[in-house]
């Protein structure tokens, strides 16, 4: 008879609890409701919120040399050189700053030539200029770093450098300074290596990447290259 009503007694003690909860779930719900009329409600994120991204600025050095006149795998590297232009012009958004640098073109004399500044709704600009360009001379690699410096320093969002060669350098100023000051002025210094890849220019390559907190790719990597600066 004791165990009956001590049962009876643990059933009423547990549906009083209930109740008691379910009262305060339900002001709760109400308070949160009156307090803020979205409580509860499905947050839906609309496709502008989603693409707004840092403003960014990306400064191309092309080299046009003489040399780039070479083949790779039955091709001039020049037309390579392109193909991986019109890639990355494709890809790249429009809000980027795009900037082009180009050396050792025979339409325009002298060791550099600014043929855009960096600035944003540039990537079919830099595609039309494409198709204009003839390789002829040589590539100082060096003083070209160092003017691609001065176009991107005032920038206020992120700044990369990126470097289209072969290689080969001629120029007097060494690539390996001018990368550290890139780097001291915040620039990142990208490179896509367009020639034949041994041990000794891979190297050189790879290390100014290094140097300029960049990243380094092979003509066949050139499909990672928007995506790696997205990133960063």
């Amino acid at each position: 008879m004791r165990l009956k009503q001590n049962l009876t007694l643990g059933i009423l003690i547990i549906v009083l609890i209930s109740g008691i909860l379910t009262i305060n779930m339900l002001n709760i719900l109400s308070f949160s409701k009156e307090e803020n009329p979205e409580f509860g409600r499905e947050i839906k994120v609309n496709n502008q919120q989603l693409n707004i991204k840092e403003d960014s600025a990306l400064e191309i050095i092309w080299d046009v040399s003489g040399s780039m006149w070479g083949e790779i795998d039955n091709k001039n590297k020049i037309t390579i050189a392109k193909e991986i232009l019109e890639d990355i012009c494709g890809e790249l958004s429009t809000n980027v700053h795009l900037g082009l640098r180009i050396f050792g073109s025979k339409n325009n004399k002298g060791n550099s030539f600014l043929v855009l500044k960096p600035a944003p709704n540039n990537n079919q600009h830099l595609l039309s200029y494409l198709a204009k360009v003839t390789p002829a001379g040589k590539s100082p690699i060096g003083v070209n770093l160092l003017l691609a410096k001065n176009d991107l320093i005032k920038f206020q969002g992120k700044k990369h450098i990126l470097l289209i060669t072969d290689g080969k350098d001629t120029g007097k100023m060494m690539p390996t300074k001018i990368i550290k000051k890139l780097k001291q002025a915040k620039i990142k210094t990208h490179i896509v290596h367009v020639g034949e890849i041994n041990k000794i220019n891979q190297l050189q390559l790879k290390t100014l990447a290094q140097l300029g907190n960049g990243k380094y790719f092979t003509y066949f990597e050139y499909q990672e290259v928007v995506p790696t600066i997205n990133l960063e």
